[in-house]
């Protein structure tokens, strides 16, 4: 029994009708569908896909972003301070951050989350001040960046 899906929506996609090309190698049916992005883009899906939720989108979820809010969050020596845009070339989440020093950086996601980045770089600059005060020798925070 055939099952006709032409106007039914699934996810981002809207079946517009039984594809010229109408079965696959497994003998599925393959329908036409338009996706809901911006650029409306035509793809093709069989019933198995649509209905099981394999097929979702014409690949434009893939590109979406995935970014966890890191507003107000600790990475090191940096309190996230807003989401500052994205990386072209990689599509990553970019932070605005304050390190204890004072000075905003801008830090992708990844990097705060992965421990890559813990500072502005003043962490490298006042390593030996730095060593000290993680070691808990009474230095304060202050200690680190101004010297007596």
């Amino acid at each position: 029994m055939k099952i006709d899906l032409t106007g039914k929506k699934f996810f981002k996609l809207t079946v517009l009708k039984e594809a010229d090309i109408n079965r696959d190698k497994k003998n599925n049916v393959i329908w036409e569908c338009e996706c809901d992005c911006p650029e409306k883009t035509i793809t093709f899906a069989t019933t198995h896909d649509l209905q099981s939720g394999h097929k979702k989108s014409c690949g434009c979820l893939k590109h979406q972003s995935n970014a966890v809010d890191l507003t107000g969050m600790q990475f090191g020596l940096l309190t996230v301070k807003k989401r500052s845009g994205t990386l072209e070339k990689d599509r990553r989440a970019l932070w605005r951050c304050k390190c204890i020093c004072g000075k905003l950086v801008t830090v992708r996601g990844v990097d705060l989350q992965s421990g890559n980045t813990k500072s502005c770089g003043c962490l490298h600059r006042n390593y030996a001040k730095m060593k000290k005060f993680l070691n808990n020798e009474y230095l304060t925070r202050k200690d680190l960046y101004y010297d007596k």
